[in-house]
């Protein structure tokens, strides 16, 4: 089972990388040739700003990770419901969090690009683009914690690469045949993604029959706060360079 497992994660994460790649070359160059760069660019940054709700996630996915270890391999159901149960309480924090600040980046992001985008334009877009990662972090990210966990990343992959391939596709055929404004495409996108959270919800239901209202007496996550210093660093590695393009150059 085991290795099964193994030969499974290993193909999926490879075919994975592989596809994204496909279809990396693919998207950005209907975006520039359908919308043209100054709407490429502003996707491009919009992406960065959403995607700073990872770091309000602070690194608790892999110490969740490492925390549901010993209790899978004992089987021990109270103390998965525990902690899975706490980490759902903490991404529920993250959403409410999440979304104040996209309150915040709807009102005053669009003032930026006033002359070359009405603020309707670029606030809709930015709503268009976030419900997917609502959607992932509600829904989504501690089903797909506790199936790495369990040896089962195939699971996520797989869905991951099912969604990317229709994402793709209708993209494609959205901007190339039907003209689509980049919010109609955009929005799509999210729908898409919003598949594989609420397909994970329904597996670990009926698998794991996991209790997300589980009383419990302590904090059953003890290393929650380890890692903040690292996983803050490594967010704005990957997210200066756009944030400080977007302020000190043009989109194009």
């Amino acid at each position: 089972m085991k290795d099964r497992r193994l030969l499974l994660n290993t193909f999926s994460s490879f075919s994975y990388q592989l596809i994204s790649i496909i279809c990396g070359f693919i998207l950005p160059r209907c975006y520039l040739v359908t919308y043209g760069s100054n709407v490429n660019g502003l996707v491009a940054s919009i992406t960065q700003f959403l995607g700073f709700i990872s770091l309000m996630d602070l690194g608790i996915s892999a110490v969740v990770r490492a925390a549901l270890y010993k209790p899978l391999a004992d089987n021990n159901a109270d103390k998965i419901n525990a902690i899975l149960t706490s980490a759902k309480r903490f991404f529920n924090i993250v959403i409410a969090l999440f979304l104040v600040y996209l309150g915040i980046l709807c009102i005053f992001y669009p003032i930026f690009f006033n002359e070359k985008f009405d603020w309707i334009y670029t606030a809709s877009l930015i709503l268009a683009m976030s419900i997917s990662l609502i959607s992932q972090y509600y829904f989504g990210i501690v089903n797909q914690t506790l199936l790495e966990a369990d040896q089962k990343n195939y699971i996520p992959i797989i869905l991951q690469i099912i969604t990317l391939i229709l994402n793709t596709l209708c993209s494609v055929i959205l901007m190339l045949h039907f003209n689509a404004s980049i919010q109609i495409v955009k929005l799509v996108t999210s729908i898409i993604f919003f598949i594989r959270p609420i397909y994970m919800a329904i597996y670990v239901k009926k698998i794991y029959k996991v209790n997300f209202s589980y009383e419990y007496t302590e904090e059953p996550i003890k290393q929650k706060w380890n890692g903040i210093a690292q996983h803050i660093a490594s967010v704005v590695l990957q997210n200066t360079d756009v944030f400080v393009l977007t302020f000190f150059s043009t989109l194009k």
